[in-house]
């Protein structure tokens, strides 16, 4: 994929972050930025979907009372939490 160019603007302490972090690491500026946009677009996304199987599940009537799932939290920590 063919990088593009953009700017934005950023607190002078976020930019002390990913500066102090890209020395750190021994790269650079922007391939902190693309990484971290990169883990940022992959859990939005993710949780999103989540989201919306939760409510397609709710919606279809698959959902479990609050009795049910006390009882399911007992059990577990019971067995130590597994």
């Amino acid at each position: 994929m063919t990088a593009r160019s953009i700017s934005l603007r950023m607190s002078e302490e976020k930019i002390r972050q990913v500066d102090s972090l890209a020395k750190t690491l021994g790269r650079s500026r922007a391939w902190i930025i693309n990484q971290a946009t990169d883990r940022y677009l992959a859990y939005e996304s993710w949780f999103a979907e989540q989201v919306e199987q939760g409510l397609t599940e709710a919606e279809a009537g698959k959902t479990a009372s609050h009795n049910e799932v006390m009882a399911g939290l007992r059990e577990r920590i019971a067995k130590g939490g597994k």
